[in-house]
């Protein structure tokens, strides 16, 4: 969806609110989208900018980073986002970020493409590691099965061969009592 903010531009003040409703492309590669993202945005004009906002949602099959079992997430996120033609460039160099440091540039027939601006608020939405439920116990580290369904027949306390000599070290100097060897 592409919006002509133009006439926003010049009327200070001017509110448009915008029913939206659009499949995105899916966000990453394990994740699927399974309903259009839908919400209602409101671009305002504040006479130099124009500020795009409201909230969306939608669902996503996603993998469960721990049992590896796809799922279905619902996902709600804010949309805010400032747009303004590109301010002229100064002489001098400025030290310090200022306000229009944070608008993102029109082009100059003065549209946004607002499907692309939901599809990266809908990236920077998605949980880092995601769960398919609170608690989840993943899969044993040594045979691969899904701890959420019983326990497995692995040993309760495996040992890394590579840290046997501290096993043994610990067995010797058990208490802090050590026994040395003369």
């Amino acid at each position: 969806m592409r919006v002509n903010i133009g006439e926003l531009l010049a009327d200070r003040g001017a509110v448009r609110t915008l029913a939206y409703s659009e499949p995105c492309e899916p966000p990453a590669e394990d994740a699927v989208l399974l309903r259009p993202v839908e919400g209602a945005l409101t671009v305002a004009s504040t006479g130099r900018t124009v500020c795009l906002s409201g909230r969306v949602r939608t669902a996503l099959s996603l993998v469960c980073g721990a049992c590896l079992v796809r799922f279905e997430q619902p996902l709600e996120f804010s949309i805010a986002e400032e747009f303004g033609r590109p301010a002229t460039a100064t002489a001098a160099v400025e030290a310090e970020l200022g306000p229009d440091d944070f608008v993102t540039p029109v082009g100059p027939d003065d549209t946004i493409d607002v499907t692309e601006v939901v599809r990266q608020h809908l990236i920077l939405a998605l949980p880092l590691a995601p769960r398919c439920r609170e608690g989840c116990r993943g899969l044993c580290p040594t045979c691969g099965a899904d701890l959420n369904a019983g326990a497995c027949g692995c040993a309760e306390d495996p040992v890394d061969p590579r840290l046997q000599v501290l096993r043994q070290w610990a067995t010797v100097h058990k208490g802090g009592a050590t026994t040395e060897k003369e």
